[in-house]
């Protein structure tokens, strides 16, 4: 038996003119480790799924057709010619003593061939390498660009530590509190905005929230951020259009901007000598400030805003959720802002589990409404929630005795690490059935003065010798943080002064420019007072004159060109910090 099958060993003729690929194809697709000692039957040294094609497509046996002949000391049955055979499975036949035909005399195994050596299918196949090398050197262009761009943010946010925790206002406190608490992992803090409970009820105000810590030193992006969720100056397919498409020209320098994508990035905290000891750190300092003991009154206001913030913005949520179960669409954009002032005033005068009760209502019959009116748009129906709930909360806040049956908490809606972080942790209270009468009522006496945390050095207020990009952002959050420190009235008398002095301009068109800008600072105070209390009125106007970019020329002459609003902001600081112009300036 092994004579027989060593005369089926096939020899291996490459055809003439055939094209190399397709020959070492055919090579590849022949090669006999012999037959199997047993079973008699063909033993390859590859198998066909591992052979690549190298693109020239159809069937693996016709494109080894292509480029040999596998011959045997067999005769072809039809033509009486040596027998060549057509694939793998026929040479298996042949060991079982079958006869099958040659190539020649499969015609279906012909034009497979005559198909795979067109001229236009070549061109075809040539055009699709091309692309494909093009493809390839592109991807490793790009490649390259993200591995520059991971060395640069390698760099520029290394680990770096410190001992001193800044300062900063009671909700951002609480949120760092929070992240600390409630991430899955602190070295480094990531995926936060898959959170099952959010950070904040909005997730719109947890990216905010997340910008101002960063902003704030109380916690650092980590290098191992992806690249993605930094915002560049230009992307990769910039760099290359500006390189004419040429990719050994691309400059591999790709710059950040000062924006990053919260949700998307890494963080951790600088404090101590590791991202884990820093956490540690960081969560014992904000634990000591958020003592009720350590808070001064304006922080008391501040504590007690954030918690109205948070019930208003949980009831929220939860209206939403509601409307999503009930497939009911979201509120339109024009009936948001009446929704949020009902959640606002009601989240005053109840705890969140007899809002729930009051959300559950209103979108209660907005369902039942849109089942007894099925052709009338679904909006109006969540239209007709919003009305609802708007009508309930009214009446919660004019008749405090009107029992609601309070709500426990709701599976998949619970409440956000912030509500957790400020109601368990800070205050020892539970966040559904707190009101914030509550809360003033167990909220010791206010601290006399802000308390400096150990080791931290007395904080001193902006000198003005700071850069320029950052003198109005510190300004406002040291007006922020240490509220009793400085009074709104001083600020809302200077805007007075303003209108008489001019802020000292010489000339009258300059003079007509002052009182233009301090008119509208004015009357943004007007629309801000009857929403916000007396010191947010006065930093949202502080702030505000960044905007007035209208060029004047101060009293003093070395700087011309200023931005009005720069000359106005100048005026009120001296004001608020009762500081006078130095004479030789003058």
């Amino acid at each position: 038996m092994s004579t027989v099958l060593a005369g089926l060993t096939p020899t291996v003729v490459p055809v003439d003119g055939a094209d190399p690929e397709l020959i070492a194809i055919g090579e590849r697709y022949w090669a006999m480790a012999g037959f199997h000692p047993e079973l008699f039957t063909p033993v390859w040294c590859e198998k066909a799924a591992d052979i690549d094609t190298l693109g020239w497509g159809g069937p693996l046996y016709a494109t080894a057709a292509g480029g040999v002949r596998a011959v045997v000391d067999h005769v072809c049955p039809q033509c009486q010619q040596q027998l060549s055979l057509t694939s793998r499975t026929a040479l298996a036949d042949l060991a079982r003593g079958e006869t099958p035909v040659c190539v020649e005399c499969t015609e279906s195994l012909v034009a497979a061939v005559q198909t795979l050596n067109d001229p236009k299918r070549k061109g075809k196949r040539d055009a699709a390498r091309a692309r494909a090398a093009e493809q390839q050197a592109l991807d490793a262009a790009l490649a390259t660009w993200r591995s520059a761009q991971r060395e640069f943010m390698e760099e520029r946010y290394r680990l770096t530590f410190s001992e001193t925790v800044p300062t900063a206002s009671v909700r951002e406190m609480v949120a760092a509190l929070a992240l600390l608490r409630y991430a899955p992992s602190t070295t480094p803090i990531s995926e936060i905005g898959a959170w099952l409970d959010p950070l904040h009820p909005a997730q719109t105000e947890t990216v905010q929230l997340l910008g101002a810590l960063v902003r704030g030193r109380l916690i650092r992006l980590h290098p191992t951020t992806p690249v993605t969720a930094i915002e560049w100056e230009s992307s990769f397919q910039e760099a290359l259009a500006a390189a004419g498409g040429d990719l050994e020209s691309v400059e591999l320098n790709p710059q950040p901007t000062s924006n990053f994508f919260p949700l998307d990035s890494r963080f951790y905290a600088p404090f101590a000598t590791s991202a884990g000891t820093g956490a540690q750190r960081l969560d014992a300092v904000l634990s000591e400030r958020l003592t009720p003991e350590r808070l001064t009154a304006g922080q008391h206001d501040d504590l007690l805003s954030l918690a109205q913030e948070l019930i208003a913005e949980e009831a929220l949520r939860y209206f939403a959720s509601r409307l999503e179960d009930l497939n009911l669409p979201t509120v339109t954009d024009n009936h948001v802002e009446r929704l949020r002032e009902a959640a606002y005033k009601v989240a005053r005068h109840r705890p969140l589990a007899e809002i729930y009760n009051l959300a559950w209502r209103s979108t209660r019959s907005a369902a039942e409404s849109a089942q007894k009116n099925p052709r009338a748009p679904r909006a109006n129906m969540s239209t007709h929630a919003v009305n609802q709930f708007e009508t309930h909360a009214l009446h919660a806040v004019t008749d405090p005795a009107w029992p609601i049956k309070a709500f426990g908490e709701v599976t998949g809606c619970g409440p956000s690490a912030m509500a957790r972080t400020l109601f368990y942790t800070v205050l020892d209270l539970h966040p559904l059935e707190t009101s914030l009468t509550d809360i003033e009522q167990v909220l010791p006496e206010p601290a006399p003065e802000p308390l400096t945390p150990a080791g931290e050095a007395a904080h001193q207020p902006p000198t003005g010798e700071e850069p320029e990009d950052e003198e109005l952002p510190l300004l406002v959050r040291w007006l922020h943080t240490y509220p009793g420190s400085w009074v709104p009235d001083t600020l809302f008398q200077a805007l007075e002064d303003l209108v008489q002095s001019a802020a000292g301009m010489e000339f009258d068109v300059e003079q007509r420019v002052v009182r233009r800008a301090v008119a509208h600072l004015q009357h943004l105070r007007v629309c801000l007072s009857p929403v916000l209390d007396e010191r947010q009125v006065a930093l949202a106007v502080l702030a505000a004159t960044e905007l007035l970019q209208h060029p004047v020329t101060d009293s003093d002459r070395s700087a011309k060109n200023q931005p009005v609003g720069s000359v106005v902001r100048r005026h009120l600081s001296r004001a608020i910090f009762d500081t006078e112009d130095d004479p030789a300036e003058e």
